[in-house]
């Protein structure tokens, strides 16, 4: 889907079927000829045309930003990698903790899909062979459906892989209030020493009482791109213009903000001129309402998601306009489906450095960056020629002193600071949306 593609609306595609329909009711009567093709026809003798005006192509009319889109973004990249695991046999999968069913209760794709469940001792867990990849360029993408929904939940994909030397933990960090299958692309949270040197497998595991859950489609995606960074700050406020800019733009390293735009211009919050001036220094405005989407009426959540876009349209922020960060990363399936009408690119907090071939462009992946060290660690991670990843995105709420949950100036700027001695490539966060449309 190229650009052109995206930005397509639903208005103008009715208003282009409804041209088409009028033209056919017009018929072909014959009508005068215009004053041009009279014209032509004067200057023109034995096929040759004597009018020294040649015709010119009009140059096309850029694409007007658009507040609806046009089709589902994440129906291109559902099938991206090799199948792995369908779950239509679970014959080699080992079970170590909890219990292993198949399921016909709740299924992604195919006919059935892996039940676990945890036991006595609260723990579920089996172990999947992995052979024919090659685990430093491989990563993961997998559907999962939990029962019980409103919590975060932290299940662990721990990848034994000798040719990295390594076991790799892949997280996601799961968090829906409704019970629904949800695809996600699993990101390094951080590496171990190897449990053996000899075999490569997969342990997926979950340590709490009475979870409930399905997996389903787990598929390994080529890792094949150069290291990049993107830089994300939540809700638009203050400390993002008066300590965090200065900072970034004295390292030439970009951000994206996801605007609470019914909150620009309030006390503690930046104001246009602000936004205007760091959008000239290479910064972009994406949406970003803040009620929690996900407990909200479906037509109020249209409403929100919605009218911050409108927002952004009208203010002259177009080309990050249909990003979106769920609010408190409160989301549904129903609330990606209303956001698949405005947005194609959509994130929320989860865990890890990740592989740029993104599967799921309405639910993707990013890290809190407020512990500097452990922003560094990933940082290192992700420069690893050994790991498979290839894409790190650390976001920030506010930069403040003595904040028992924010990163402080010094932090901030000691994590900006080893960004730019590791020579890390930083972007805006638009690119990596761009580039699951190329």
């Amino acid at each position: 889907m190229n650009g052109n593609q995206r930005s397509l609306t639903k208005r103008a595609f009715l208003a282009s079927v409804g041209v088409s329909c009028l033209a056919g009711c017009l018929g072909t009567a014959e009508t005068e000829p215009s004053v041009n093709e009279s014209t032509a026809e004067r200057n023109t003798t034995n096929g040759n045309t004597t009018d020294p005006e040649q015709d010119v192509e009009p140059e096309p009319e850029p694409e007007e930003p658009t507040l609806f889109l046009d089709g589902d973004p994440r129906e291109e990249f559902w099938d991206r990698g090799e199948s792995w695991q369908d779950c239509e046999s679970l014959d080699a999968w080992e079970l170590l903790d909890g219990s292993l069913e198949t399921s016909t209760k709740h299924v992604y794709r195919g006919s059935q899909s892996a039940h676990l469940t945890s036991m006595g001792d609260g723990r579920s867990a089996v172990r999947i062979p992995l052979d024919g990849f090659d685990l430093t360029e491989t990563s993961f993408s997998l559907a999962m459906y939990i029962d019980t929904p409103g919590n975060h939940y932290s299940p662990s994909f721990d990848v034994n892989a000798p040719e990295c030397d390594r076991e790799i933990h892949f997280r996601t960090r799961h968090k829906i209030d409704e019970p629904d299958w949800i695809r996600y692309d699993l990101g390094i949270s951080h590496t171990s020493g190897l449990e053996s040197t000899e075999e490569a497998y997969m342990t997926v595991s979950w340590d709490g009482n009475d979870v409930d859950w399905y997996l389903d489609d787990i598929r390994a995606v080529p890792v094949t791109g150069e290291p990049r960074l993107f830089v994300q700050f939540d809700d638009s406020l203050r400390s993002t213009y008066d300590t965090a800019f200065p900072i970034m733009h004295q390292y030439d390293i970009p951000a994206t903000v996801y605007t609470v735009t019914g909150r620009i211009g309030n006390s503690g919050s930046l104001t246009l001129d602000q936004m205007k001036a760091m959008q000239e220094a290479g910064w972009e405005f994406a949406s970003h309402t803040h009620q929690r989407t996900g407990e909200l009426p479906l037509d109020e959540q249209r409403a929100e998601l919605e009218n911050a876009k409108r927002w952004l349209l009208d203010h002259g922020f177009e080309e990050s306009a249909s990003m979106l960060a769920y609010p408190f990363g409160s989301f549904t399936t129903d609330t990606m489906d209303i956001a698949a009408d405005y947005y194609d690119f959509a994130t929320h907090g989860q865990r890890g450095s990740m592989n740029r071939t993104i599967s799921s462009p309405l639910s993707v992946n990013r890290h809190p960056g407020d512990d500097p060290g452990r922003s560094m660690e990933l940082i290192d991670i992700l420069l690893d020629e050994r790991l498979p990843t290839d894409t790190l995105v650390l976001y920030y709420h506010d930069v403040i002193e003595n904040h028992e949950t924010y990163i402080d100036p010094d932090g901030f700027r000691e994590t900006m600071a080893y960004i730019d001695e590791r020579d890390v490539n930083c972007l805006p966060t638009s690119e990596l949306r761009d580039q699951q449309f190329d």
